[in-house]
């Protein structure tokens, strides 16, 4: 048996100057963190020589590749090989689904990853982000962007640049000390929500051109968080990632609601920032405490449930058993 882990991710800066539609015209940047928390992916030989997928509390079987109704495991096997012989996938994802923790990007990677061992293949990490990003924005004619494969395959704190689909990524350069008071300022909270993501940014990638002051924007800011990082300025940081909401909230797509204006006027009122992750109205709240606001945090957000969070260094791992 094959065990792929691939770890979600949270978005810092520069989140949707990934998308396609941006960063084919002026290139992209982000700012992300992976996780410690993960979607899993395990494959085995066939029983019956059928397909046999387990994913979201759900069994499919089917006797033929194109019958296969999940679409990120059916194109992933296509991707690999499109004469694909049966094999039985399971798909578990720690969090809830549609949650704007890049889940669909991390599934992606894992499928991909684990049938490219099944083959005896041991791509790195940008192989597997280039492969997984194809499929959901390339092949799938996802809304997704660029950003969340390349992130969660590769593994740590990265600066992304997209030019298209061209990716390179470097280290966020952070002293040991820095590094730990960031993290310590981090809190996360899930609503519960869940929502789709496509329908947000595809109404995002049909306002282009009004959107693209905002845009340019959120790309600058990508460069100052980075600044503010490598320098160990958590106040600076604090402010980055919460401008990150308000500009959000400035573009056409789902990223704003009465939900949303509540959850951030109560930790903005702790003098602490917030900024929902994804490309939606996402389901989790991410809070950066510069001056030591988690007590004060916690008791404004006591109606949603903490989230124990992890900055992970690693990306897509494979296990054989």
């Amino acid at each position: 048996m094959i065990v792929v882990r691939t770890p979600l991710r949270i978005p810092l800066g520069g989140g949707l100057t990934d998308l396609k539609a941006y960063a084919m015209r002026f290139g992209g940047t982000t700012i992300s963190s992976t996780i410690g928390l993960a979607a899993h992916v395990t494959l085995l030989p066939t029983l019956d020589g059928r397909f046999e997928v387990v994913a979201e509390g759900r069994v499919e079987t089917a006797d033929h590749l194109r019958d296969l109704r999940h679409d990120l495991v059916r194109e992933a096997l296509r991707s690999v090989d499109p004469d694909h012989p049966p094999v039985r996938l399971g798909v578990w994802v720690e969090v809830a689904g549609q949650s704007g923790l890049g889940t669909s990007g991390a599934v992606t990677v894992a499928l991909l990853h684990a049938l490219r061992a099944y083959r005896g293949e041991a791509p790195d990490g940008a192989a597997l982000g280039a492969e997984a990003a194809h499929v959901e924005v390339e092949v799938l004619q996802g809304a997704s962007g660029y950003h969340d494969p390349h992130v969660c395959a590769r593994g740590g704190l990265l600066r992304l640049d997209y030019d298209g689909p061209d990716v390179t990524a470097r280290e966020v350069a952070m002293t040991p000390a820095a590094r730990a008071a960031f993290e310590g300022s981090l809190l996360l909270f899930s609503s519960g929500r869940q929502a789709r993501t496509k329908p947000s940014l595809d109404l995002l990638s049909s306002h282009l051109e009004e959107a693209l002051p905002v845009l340019h924007d959120l790309k600058a800011l990508a460069d100052e968080l980075e600044a503010a990082l490598c320098a160990g300025d958590l106040a600076r940081t604090a402010w980055c990632i919460g401008e990150k909401q308000r500009l959000k909230e400035r573009l056409p797509g789902h990223f704003v609601d009465d939900h949303v204006r509540d959850v951030t006027a109560r930790v903005r009122a702790t003098g602490a920032a917030p900024q929902l992750p994804g490309g939606k109205i996402s389901g989790y709240v991410l809070v950066c405490c510069p001056d030591g606001q988690h007590d004060a945090v916690r008791a404004a957000l006591a109606d949603l449930r903490e989230v124990p969070l992890q900055l992970t260094r690693d990306g897509s791992t494979v296990a054989f058993t």
